[in-house]
């Protein structure tokens, strides 16, 4: 695939973990369940374990100074959040949100030091994940904020779900396995929803997006709109 090559890669999305530590996290085998809307971790919540997500799907949420609330990143099956924070012990900047209902498996920070002290393969794919996490973080932050339309941004969030391995191929489209309202659609790329909707509508009428059962699919002409805006080798 195209995308595959590209210079930038688009992970502001949480990814995935590597076999060793996704089992390790399972093999502890705490087992928790939250509904859709429930909030895991509050801002200022010092944290004290981390967790592996293997259904479902969270959000980061960063609140600025005047109370809005804008989701930074997203965490679905497969990845782990919540590793720096238990290990730093330090009042956490953001929350954690429950989009669609999720199980995860918590790992608590004395399990995961124990773990490292044991395992030095393990303890070297912690590191790695934390500071691709961070990587990532700062990435996605700077190419949101450096796109100037939010038709940039809708593409740029399609095309990132995409590149993250979030689909189904479909001949010529792309069926996306996260499908958000489009209210959070606009939290995440800093628009509004009838903004959000208006773009949905025009995508569908030149045939590059359709719904079908409830999922969301995505022409692979969206591509060559990706690439004029220069986000590309």
């Amino acid at each position: 695939m195209y995308l595959d090559n590209s210079a930038v890669h688009l992970e502001w999305i949480e990814p995935p973990a590597d076999e060793i530590l996704f089992n390790f996290v399972k093999r502890k085998n705490n087992k928790e369940v939250f509904k859709k809307g429930t909030t895991i971790f509050y801002e200022g919540d010092v944290v004290h374990y981390a967790c592996l997500v293997t259904k479902g799907w969270v959000a980061y949420c960063l609140n600025s100074i005047c109370g809005e609330s804008r989701i930074a990143c997203l965490a679905g099956p497969g990845r782990i959040f919540g590793l720096a924070p238990a290990f730093c012990q330090l009042p956490i900047n953001i929350s954690i949100k429950v989009l669609e209902d999720c199980e995860t498996y918590k790992v608590s920070r004395d399990d995961l030091i124990q773990g490292m002290l044991a395992d030095i393969n393990l303890g070297i794919e912690i590191v790695s994940t934390v500071t691709i996490r961070l990587m990532c973080a700062f990435e996605g932050a700077n190419i949101f904020s450096s796109l100037s339309s939010p038709k940039e941004k809708l593409i740029y969030y399609f095309v990132s779900l995409i590149q993250s391995g979030e689909y189904k191929e479909h001949e010529d489209w792309y069926e996306l396995t996260v499908n958000l309202s489009h209210a959070r659609i606009a939290e995440i790329i800093g628009t509004t929803r009838v903004t959000v909707c208006r773009m949905f509508h025009h995508y569908k009428n030149v045939g590059k997006l359709k719904n079908d059962n409830n999922k969301i699919y995505v022409h692979k002409g969206i591509i060559e709109d990706y690439e004029k805006i220069g986000v590309y080798r």
